[in-house]
């Protein structure tokens, strides 16, 4: 049977999440004296590597999906073979063409198809913008670039394709970029907070109840946040005190 012929109901959750935990396959790289790794005091030798998903976080995904869904990503990984094993049609937007490959010839070795996967090569915050969204999507995750302002731009141009009721999750939420746009969603009052997961890495996923207004003015959050406007020298203390107290306690 060709992979385009094979049925799509031999993957369940539970089995392709056992498998991946018996293959343990290998899809990023890290190049000899990895200088984002370095920043950070982290010496990894040069390979591959899968720089994984809280695996909590990868069986709450891997529940919610169903074969009529349509689902997104930004970075590439273990969520990718998930998607593409339990999803209609998914879309992954990595910077990395060797994960392309690499996660293909592991797709190909499930006997899952990679035709369901439709891979967008380069950094997110140029190919999102350019992406024809004509597909309603159903189910979002942003792992993609963590500095600022990347994971917000990521969901900028998500949420416009993503449809009221669909589910984003955002990953790696313990650094401050992911964190205050989580914050942002919780709110907001346009999303609402189905899960926290608090692992190896955090993962924060939310349901969408109505289309975003981008202007402050339509905004709960903007317009609850006009402390450094305010006149009162209060609020002004409080404001700076509480960037001086909060990085002591997140």
């Amino acid at each position: 049977m060709t992979d385009s012929l094979r049925p799509k109901q031999q993957w369940t959750p539970d089995r392709i999440l056992e498998r991946l935990r018996h293959d343990r396959p290998l899809f990023h790289q890290v190049g000899v004296g990895s200088p984002h790794l370095a920043k950070l005091g982290i010496s990894v030798p040069a390979g591959l590597y899968t720089f994984g998903v809280d695996p909590l976080a990868l069986e709450w995904i891997a529940g919610q999906l169903n074969e009529e869904m349509i689902t997104l990503e930004t970075g590439a990984g273990n969520t990718t073979v998930i998607f593409a094993a339990l999803a209609k049609e998914h879309y992954c937007f990595t910077a990395a063409s060797g994960e392309q490959e690499r996660i293909t010839a592991y797709l190909k070795s499930l006997q899952i198809s990679p035709e369901r996967v439709h891979f967008v090569i380069g950094q997110s915050d140029a190919t999102l913008p350019r992406w024809n969204m004509g597909q309603i999507v159903d189910f979002a995750y942003i792992d993609g670039a963590h500095g600022y302002p990347l994971p917000a731009l990521d969901w900028h141009y998500i949420d416009k394709a993503l449809k009221i009721g669909g589910t984003v999750g955002m990953d790696n939420s313990e650094l401050r970029p992911v964190r205050e746009h989580c914050e942002f969603l919780e709110e907001n009052g346009t999303y609402d907070l189905l899960h926290k997961f608090y692992g190896g890495t955090f993962s924060s996923f939310y349901q969408k109840k109505l289309n975003e207004f981008r202007e402050w003015t339509e905004q709960a959050y903007s317009r609850n946040k006009r402390d450094p406007c305010d006149w009162k020298l209060k609020t002004r203390v409080r404001r700076h005190l509480s960037r001086w107290i909060k990085p002591y306690l997140l």
